[in-house]
């Protein structure tokens, strides 16, 4: 009997903690993860290094685009850029869906041949030379030092 006891004070105290924490996360994580809608969202669009400690960047706030300079010291609006035109929904076929899909995740698109030149049979596979190729640019790309 006194086991049950205990195995019950036991149950009942670890509800209590479980209890709290959850309690707690949901009323702090509601008060950060919310945003303001009349609070302008603030990202780093872009930004390129002049040299160790300093470089430039595009920083959207809202709809806006802006050039800044930033070094070790400070950060300066160099210009404001013009605004970035909200794209259209797609209304083409679905090659174009899918080619705008591959596009944003980064996968490599096959280009068309050059000089009209009917593509091999392997064009766009991945046993294809110009896909390695392409896909080897993509990756020298993105490991370049900024």
């Amino acid at each position: 009997m006194d086991e049950l006891l205990l195995v019950g004070r036991v149950l009942l105290s670890l509800a209590c903690v479980v209890g709290l924490v959850w309690y707690l996360a949901r009323k702090l994580g509601a008060s950060r993860g919310a945003h303001d809608d009349r609070e302008p969202t603030v990202h780093v669009v872009d930004r390129q290094s002049l040299s160790r400690g300093s470089g430039v960047a595009v920083v959207a706030v809202g709809s806006r685009r802006l050039l800044v300079g930033f070094g070790e010291q400070q950060v300066q609006l160099l210009t404001e850029l013009r605004p970035v035109p909200e794209l259209a929904p797609a209304t083409t076929s679905a090659t174009a869906t899918a080619a705008t899909a591959a596009a944003s995740d980064g996968v490599p698109t096959p280009r068309p041949a050059p000089d009209g030149a009917r593509p091999g049979p392997l064009a766009g596979s991945v046993l294809s030379p110009q896909t390695w190729r392409a896909t080897l640019r993509a990756l020298q790309d993105r490991t370049v030092r900024r």
